[in-house]
């Protein structure tokens, strides 16, 4: 069994006790830290965030063949309006029955454990994602 087969049990577990934690408490707290530092450690320890690393990659990052603002104005346009709708929802008060706010939308969803756990799961996994493609490249072995 590998290591992150034997870890992910854990990190479920891990996420559903501490999305079940009373929000803005000082274990809340503790509890989001504790993830967020390992994270962060783990990636300085591996050499994530040295300038040399960014400097030996160069030569393989490539642009797509149709990668230009142009073909990215749908996301940006649903960009801009969640954040206009969000202002305006604020604006009104910030409990507009009338406008659909994405906190207003997450206030509802996150009535529930599973929900609160099920977001958890999916920040860390986010947040994991940088220690996975380092680990990646880190024991990548070449094709012979």
């Amino acid at each position: 069994m590998t290591r992150a087969t034997a870890l992910a049990p854990l990190l479920v577990l891990y996420a559903w006790w501490a999305s079940g934690v009373r929000p803005f408490s000082a274990l809340g707290y503790v509890l989001i830290a504790i993830p967020s530092l390992a994270f962060v450690i783990l990636l300085v320890v591996w050499g994530g965030l040295s300038s040399r690393e960014f400097d030996v990659h160069d030569g393989d990052r490539t642009v797509g063949p149709h990668s230009s603002l142009a073909n990215a104005w749908p996301w940006l346009a649903l960009v801009v309006l969640g954040v206009a709708l969000e202002i305006v929802g604020l604006a009104l008060g910030g409990r507009s029955t009338t406008v659909p706010t994405l906190s207003t939308t997450l206030d509802h969803l996150l009535v529930t454990h599973v929900v609160r756990w099920l977001l958890y799961m999916a920040w860390l996994a986010v947040g994991a994602t940088p220690l996975v493609r380092r680990w990646q490249r880190r024991h990548w072995v070449a094709p012979r």
